[in-house]
C-alpha cells in the first residue's frame, strides 16, 4: 500500500498563535505512533479565510481545517462557507469557553488547552473515523481468519472449483478472493443487509454523512430496484406521479407494479445530435400547478448525456404543493465531492435520491445507494418495502465495495475529481485538435427550449461530434473497439459518448487520442458515398391514456402485427391501447406506455424504425422480422383513466 499523507490547515489571522499551534501539532504527529490508517499528517498555515479558500480548492490531500474563532472575523460564517466548498472535510473551531454550535457542521477544540497532543489526537481520530470501512474491514478479517465453511454458498470459498479438471480455469481467472468473500448470512459477524445492526449499519451511517443524507441504504440489485423501492414507499397501492418521459425504465415499470397514475412530461430534444435533455422548467412547474394531488415528482439529474437541472426552484415549488421529490442521480454519485459539480440533489432539498455508485465510483456493478432527505421519512415502513425487493442472499463483496467507494470519495474524492477534470480537458483539447472530431459544448448540446433554465453539464461526460468525418458513429465505435481496443460508453447517429470515471488513467488518454488521430487521418470526409445523417426524427407526441398502466398490462390482451399483409403499416393498430412499454434504443425513451393509445403517428414511427437500417433496436415488440407484433388491450378500452400528459 502506498504511504498515506494528509494535510490539515490551521486557519486564523493571529499569525503567532496559528504558527505556534501548527508547529506543536507537527511535533505531535512526528512523535506519536502512526494513526490506525498509517497516515502521516502535515499541519499547514492558512492566514485568513481567503487563504483557506485557496487551499480548499487546490489541495487534494486536505482532510481537515482548524479555525481559530479568537482571530477570525465571523467564524461561524467561515465554517459555513468552508463546509459549502468541501463538505467532506472535518472542521474544527477553536474557542475559549462555551459556544453554541448546534447548527454548524463543526467540532469544538478549546483554545486554552495547553496540551497540543490532545488536540492532535482529536483531529487524527476524527479523520480516522471517516477513513474506516467497518464492513469491508470485517469481511477482510473474516476471510483471512480461514474458517472452515459448512454453510452456503455451495462453492465453499471456491473449493468446489479449485481442483476441478473442468472448471478450475474459471477459479483461476476470477481469483481466490472473489470466492472467499462470497459468504452468507450464516456468518453473523458480517451483519444483515435486511436488518442491519452492526457493521453494515455503521457503514450506511458513514455513507449518509459523506453524501449529506439523513439516512442511506445500500442496494445490491441496482438503482432499478432502488427506484421501485421509493415508488412503493410513496405510492403504496396507487397514487398520482409527475414524471419525465425520459425517466429510466424502472420508473415506468413501477407505474405498472404499483397501480400509479402517471402524469408524463415530454423531454426536450436537440434534433441535430439526438440528445434528449431535461424537461423545461416551465413545463414541470405547470404540471405541479395542474396536479397538486400528485404524491411524487420524479426527475433524472444528471442525464446519460450529462445534463443537470437547476433543481432548487423546482423542488421548492413541489414542496410548496405538498409533493415529495425523487431525483434519479444514477449517473451522478460523484456530484457532492467537488464545487464544480455541486449542488447535488440532496443539497437542493430532494426527499429521495438514488445513485448507481458503480457507474462513476469504485464499486461493483449493481452496487447502488438510496439517500433519504425526507423529514417525514417512515423508516420502519421503508425497511419493509426495501426488504420486499432485496435478496436474502446479498453479495457481500458488493456491500464491501459500497463501503470502500464511500471511503474513497470521503478521503480523496476532491483530488480524484480534479484529476478527472484534467483528463477531460486533455481529451477535449486533443480531440478538437484533430480538426475532424469535436467535443461538444453545453451550447452545442442544449435543446433551444432549455436556454434560460440554468442547465449545466457534467464535466466528466464528453460527447464527440463525428459528423464531419464521413463515418457514422457506429462505424467509429466498431473501429475503436476492433482496431484500437477502446470501448466508448454509447453512440447516437453522429456522436460518441466518453465517460471519464475515477478509473481514467493517463495511459488510457494516450491510447484514445492516438486512436482518434489515426481515425481522423482515415476520414473520408467529403465523400458523397458516405453521407452522415445530420438530424434525428423526434419521438412522436405523447398520446392520451385510456387505462392505467397496471390495468393495461395485466388485462386481457391480443397481439396485433406491426406490418399488414400488403407490407404497409397495419391500420388496425391505430386507436388500440398498448399493453407493453415500447422503447427504441437509443435514445431509450418509451414511445408507448401500457394504457397509452397507439396513434397513426406512433404506428408510422415504429414501422419506419423497424424497416430502417440505422442500428436502432425496438424493445418491447413481440416476434421477429415481418411477424413483429404489439401486445394491445383486447376489445374496447372503455372510459379514459385519470392519466394525463403534463405540460
Amino acid at each position: 500500500m502506498r504511504e498515506l499523507r494528509a494535510t490539515v490547515a490551521v486557519v486564523g489571522t493571529d499569525t503567532a498563535f496559528i504558527t505556534a499551534l501548527a508547529a506543536d501539532l507537527n511535533r505531535c504527529s512526528a512523535q506519536e505512533e502512526r494513526s490506525p490508517q498509517h497516515c502521516e499528517f502535515e499541519f499547514v498555515l492558512a492566514s485568513g479565510l481567503k487563504a483557506a479558500h485557496r487551499l480548499a480548492l487546490s489541495d487534494g490531500l486536505l482532510q481537515a481545517m482548524i479555525l481559530d474563532a479568537g482571530s477570525l472575523r465571523a467564524p461561524e460564517a467561515a465554517v459555513r462557507e468552508l463546509a459549502r466548498l468541501r463538505p467532506e472535510l472535518d472542521l474544527f473551531l477553536m474557542v475559549a469557553g462555551t459556544t453554541e454550535v448546534q447548527d454548524l457542521p463543526v467540532a469544538l477544540l478549546d483554545r486554552r488547552d495547553d496540551k497540543p497532543v490532545h488536540l492532535y489526537r482529536q483531529v487524527r481520530n476524527a479523520i480516522a473515523r471517516r477513513a474506516r470501512t467497518p464492513f469491508a474491514d470485517t469481511l477482510r478479517d473474516y476471510v483471512y481468519s480461514a474458517k472452515d465453511a459448512w454453510h452456503t454458498p455451495g462453492h465453499s470459498g471456491g473449493d468446489s472449483l479449485r481442483d476441478s479438471p473442468w472448471v478450475s480455469d474459471f477459479y483461476q481467472m476470477m481469483g481466490e478472493h472473489i470466492f472467499n468473500t462470497d459468504l452468507s448470512v450464516s456468518v453473523q459477524s458480517l451483519d444483515s443487509l435486511l436488518e442491519p445492526h452492526s457493521v453494515i449499519q455503521e457503514a450506511q451511517e458513514l455513507a449518509a454523512q459523506a453524501f449529506g443524507a439523513r439516512h442511506t441504504f445500500f442496494v445490491t440489485n441496482g438503482t432499478s430496484t432502488a427506484n421501485k423501492v421509493i415508488l412503493q414507499q410513496m405510492l403504496g397501492a396507487g397514487g398520482k406521479v409527475i414524471l419525465d418521459q425520459a425517466c429510466h425504465k424502472s420508473v415506468h415499470h413501477a407505474m405498472v407494479l404499483f397501480g400509479a397514475e402517471p402524469v408524463y412530461l415530454e423531454a426536450s430534444l436537440n434534433p441535430r445530435y439526438g440528445f434528449y435533455g431535461p424537461v423545461p422548467r416551465e413545463r414541470v412547474l405547470a404540471a405541479i400547478a395542474a396536479h397538486p394531488d400528485a404524491r411524487l415528482l420524479v426527475l433524472t439529474s444528471c442525464t446519460y448525456d450529462g445534463f443537470r437541472y437547476e433543481l432548487a426552484p423546482i423542488i421548492e415549488c413541489a414542496h410548496a404543493a405538498g409533493i415529495k421529490v425523487l431525483i434519479d442521480e444514477a449517473w451522478y454519485a460523484h456530484g457532492r465531492f467537488h464545487p464544480e459539480t455541486r449542488p447535488c440533489a440532496l443539497e437542493c432539498g430532494a426527499d429521495y435520491v438514488t445513485q448507481s455508485t458503480h457507474k462513476m465510483l469504485s464499486a461493483f456493478s449493481q452496487a447502488s445507494m438510496i439517500h433519504v432527505g425526507d423529514p417525514d421519512f417512515d423508516e420502519h415502513r421503508f425497511r419493509e418495502n426495501l426488504n420486499m425487493h432485496t435478496s436474502t442472499s446479498p453479495q457481500y463483496a458488493m456491500i464491501a465495495s459500497l463501503d470502500v467507494a464511500r471511503k474513497q470519495m470521503s478521503m480523496e474524492g476532491f483530488g480524484r475529481l480534479q484529476h478527472c477534470f484534467a483528463i477531460a480537458a486533455r481529451l477535449r483539447e486533443g480531440i478538437n485538435r484533430t480538426g475532424v472530431f469535436r467535443v461538444l459544448t453545453l451550447a452545442d448540446m442544449l435543446p433551444e427550449e432549455l436556454g434560460d433554465d440554468g442547465i449545466r453539464l457534467d464535466p466528466c461526460k464528453l460527447s464527440v461530434d463525428v459528423s464531419a468525418s464521413g463515418f457514422s458513429a457506429r462505424q467509429l465505435q466498431l473501429a475503436l473497439f476492433e482496431d484500437f481496443g477502446v470501448q466508448v460508453e454509447k453512440v447516437t447517429h453522429n456522436t460518441l459518448s466518453i465517460l471519464v470515471t475515477l478509473g481514467a488513467t493517463d495511459s488510457k488518454v494516450l491510447r484514445l487520442l492516438n486512436a482518434m488521430q489515426k481515425l481522423a487521418a482515415q476520414s473520408p470526409a467529403g465523400n458523397t458515398t458516405a453521407p452522415v445523417r445530420r438530424s434525428v426524427t423526434p419521438l412522436p407526441s405523447l398520446s392520451e391514456f385510456l387505462l392505467l398502466p397496471r390495468q393495461a398490462y395485466f388485462g386481457p390482451t391480443q397481439a396485433l402485427p406491426l406490418v399488414a399483409g400488403n407490407g404497409s403499416v397495419n391500420p388496425g393498430l391505430v386507436g388500440a391501447v398498448s399493453a407493453d412499454q415500447i422503447v427504441p434504443y437509443p435514445p431509450g425513451i418509451p414511445v408507448l406506455i401500457p394504457g397509452q393509445v397507439v396513434t397513426a403517428e406512433i404506428a408510422d414511427f415504429l414501422f419506419d424504425l423497424h424497416h430502417s437500417n440505422n442500428g436502432i433496436e425496438i424493445h418491447g415488440l413481440a416476434g421477429e422480422g415481418e411477424q413483429v407484433c404489439l401486445r394491445v388491450v383486447s376489445g374496447t378500452p372503455g372510459q379514459p383513466a385519470a392519466v394525463a400528459a403534463g405540460g
